[in-house]
C-alpha cells in the first residue's frame, strides 16, 4: 500500500504542462557566460532520483538544460504542510548546490541566503504530503554549485529570470 501511495504522490507531482524557464550559465572565477537559453519542458524531460536521508524518503526531479547542466527540487516525504524546499544546480553527480527556500506567507517563499529573491509556488495540496508542483521565479535568482562536491568553493551560478516557471 505505502509504494501505491508513493507512486501516486510522484504521478501527481508532474501532473503539469508544458513549461518554460529561462537561464544563464556562469563559471564564478572569470563570471564568463557558458551558455544562455529557454528551456521548454514537459513531464518527458524530467528526471527524477530517490534515496533516504536520515530515514526519510527524498525525491529529486531534474531538468536538463544544456552541455550537462542540471537544475531541480529536492523534496522529502512526510512533510505537511511545506514549510521550505531547496533547488539544485549541478553539472555531475559528485557536485554540492542547496538553495533553500523558506515560507514567507500562503504560496510564496523566499531564499535564505545570497541573493534573497521570492518564488510562487503552487503545491500537491494533499494532506499528509505537501510537494511542490510548480515554481515561478518572481525575481531573478541565483543557484550556485561547487564542482566536486560539499567542501569545495562554488564554482558556477545558474541564474533564473524572473517569470521563468520550473
Amino acid at each position: 500500500m505505502r509504494i501505491i501511495v508513493i507512486l501516486q504522490l510522484l504521478t501527481c507531482s508532474f501532473c503539469l504542462s508544458a513549461a518554460s524557464i529561462e537561464y544563464e550559465i556562469y563559471e564564478k572565477a572569470s563570471d564568463r557566460l557558458i551558455g544562455s537559453g529557454t528551456k521548454e519542458y514537459g513531464l518527458a524531460d524530467l528526471s527524477l532520483v530517490s534515496h533516504e536521508s536520515g530515514g526519510r524518503k527524498v525525491v529529486e526531479k531534474y531538468i536538463e538544460l544544456e552541455q550537462g547542466y542540471k537544475v531541480g527540487a529536492r523534496m522529502f516525504f512526510g512533510e505537511a504542510p511545506l514549510n521550505g524546499f531547496g533547488l539544485l544546480a549541478k553539472l555531475t553527480d559528485r557536485d554540492f548546490s542547496w538553495e533553500w527556500y523558506d515560507i514567507v506567507s500562503p504560496g510564496i517563499y523566499k531564499k535564505r541566503q545570497g541573493c534573497k529573491g521570492k518564488v510562487s509556488v503552487r503545491t500537491s495540496g494533499l494532506p499528509l504530503q505537501e510537494i511542490p508542483l510548480e515554481i515561478q521565479f518572481l525575481d531573478d535568482a541565483r543557484l550556485s554549485f561547487a564542482l566536486g562536491g560539499a567542501g569545495n568553493p562554488e564554482t558556477h551560478d545558474i541564474v533564473f529570470k524572473c517569470h521563468a516557471s520550473y
